[in-house]
This record gives structure tokens, C-alpha cells and sequence, in this order.
């Protein structure tokens, strides 16, 4: 991760803590694949004077254009060929932008899994290991800021105990995949399944923080220090951060980005 620009941050975005944001009104648009050495070109209409796309982001990150432009280009220039690429499309409702070029990135091999499917009435992920292969390893992976997380480990079909999982949600579009390992580094992953959450709100009790980060609510989470370095990633309505040193940090939860001060 590189270094994050914490004031160049809140003036893009806009946005301090404590307070709500306006994206959650937002339809969302997504392209995601393997860089190929192309950029993402979008069509941008506008309707009654006002332009549909509002906000842009790369891997997670803000990405800056010319929202006053009937199109505009998305440089992925500072990626490497092959490297995993998401880039998310927010606009107004009821307009309609294209991401003329989306095959550009290239899709990473599928596996069939007619089964995998998230249940409405039970909120459940589900598949059947039945359909998997038993020389094969599995893992169950969802997309958060900008990068597959693996949030369990499945094993191989007969070492599976259960054959659903229930998902912790973020604020906005979330996506999930099952992920097949032969164990000599060939993988394929199976067909992405999306789900849209409406805003949740979680927000942190407080800013300010001695031995515990706490949430209103159970969410995923990241944690990295003052430079950008990782340092811890989980899911919790409670984080334990006794061991941390004093200083400023910062906290991925939700869709959010938000500074915490370790006392």
C-alpha cells in the first residue's frame, strides 16, 4: 500500500469523522479484471445540466476526472500486467454511464459452480461440494477496499463441515467468490456473486482510543499506521489495540476510511 497523502485525502473527499456521505445515495457501476496494459474509458450523459458520474475510485481509492465531460479516461498506467484491477463507476440515479472498454480486463479464469448462490430468505451464502473437485482446496473470498480478502477457509469438499456462510455486509456493493487450488499455484475462481447493501451507518464510538477501537456495529475492518504500513485486518464490533504505541493510525470499516489517535 502506498503512502497515504492525509491531507490531499479529506479536501478529494471531503468528508470528516462522524459525518454521513453522499455516495450512499449513488448507483454503482464496476469493471474488474487483470490489467492488460489498456485504460478504462467511460460515457459520462448528462440530464437536465447535471452529469451522471460522480465519483470514481480505483482499488478502493478516489481516482479524480473531469466530472463536467461527456467522457473521460481512467489511467491504470501505475499498475503492473496482470495486476487485479477494480474500478467502481458512482452516479446519480435514473442516468445511465457506460465503461465503454470493460472487456479490457481481462476476467481470471472460472470454474463452474451452479450452486454457489446467496439465499434472499436466509442471508446465506450457499453451495454444494458435491460440485467441487476432491483433489482441490477451496477458499471463500470477498471483495474489500479494492483487493480479494479471504474471509474463510473451506478446505477440500470433504473436509466441509458446512456448506454455507453468513456474510458480513459493507455499505454499498459487495462481492464474493469461491476460490479452487489445486496446490501446485493453479487457481480459478468461480462465477462472483453481488450483493447491495443499503447504508448501514456503522460508525466508531469514538476517535480518540486506549485499548480498544469499538464499532457500532459488527464490520469488516483494516488497520494501518500513520505512513500507510498494514498492520492488522479482521472482522469485529471490537478491535483490542492495547499493543499499539501511541500515535495516529488509520482505519478502513464499512466502505469508510477514518484517523483514530492512539493515547
Amino acid at each position: 500500500m502506498k503512502k497515504l497523502l492525509i491531507p490531499i485525502f479529506f479536501l478529494l473527499c471531503g468528508t470528516a469523522f462522524g459525518q454521513e456521505s453522499d455516495a450512499t445515495a449513488l448507483e454503482e457501476l464496476s469493471a474488474w479484471g487483470k490489467y492488460t496494459g489498456e485504460n478504462v474509458y467511460v460515457l459520462n450523459p448528462s440530464v437536465n445540466g447535471s452529469f451522471s458520474v460522480q465519483e470514481v475510485t480505483v482499488d478502493g481509492k478516489p481516482y479524480a476526472f473531469n466530472k463536467e465531460s461527456n467522457a473521460f479516461e481512467v489511467s491504470l498506467a501505475d499498475h503492473a500486467i496482470n495486476d487485479f484491477v477494480f474500478v467502481k463507476v458512482a452516479y446519480l440515479p435514473n442516468t445511465q454511464p457506460l465503461i465503454i472498454n470493460a472487456e479490457s480486463l481481462v476476467r481470471e479464469s472460472e470454474f463452474s459452480l451452479p450452486s454457489f448462490i446467496f439465499n434472499k430468505k436466509t442471508k446465506l451464502l450457499e453451495w454444494k461440494s458435491s460440485e467441487m473437485d476432491a483433489g482441490c482446496s477451496y477458499r471463500l473470498e470477498q471483495m474489500l477496499y479494492g483487493k480479494w480478502i479471504t474471509v474463510k477457509k473451506l478446505g477440500r469438499p470433504d473436509e466441509m463441515i458446512a456448506e454455507t456462510f453468513l456474510p458480513v455486509q459493507i455499505t454499498g456493493m459487495n462481492m464474493f467468490r469461491i476460490v479452487q487450488s489445486d496446490g501446485s499455484g493453479n487457481e480459478l475462481a468461480s462465477p462472483v456473486i453481488k450483493l447491495k447493501c443499503p447504508n448501514q451507518k456503522v460508525m466508531m464510538m469514538t476517535d480518540k482510543v486506549k485499548e480498544y477501537i469499538e464499532f457500532t456495529a459488527v464490520t469488516h475492518y483494516e488497520l494501518y499506521d500513520a505512513n500507510g504500513a498494514f498492520l492488522k485486518r479482521g472482522t469485529a464490533q471490537k478491535v483490542n489495540v492495547a499493543d499499539l504505541a501511541k500515535g495516529t493510525y488509520w482505519v478502513n470499516f464499512d466502505g469508510k476510511e477514518a484517523i483514530i489517535t492512539k493515547k
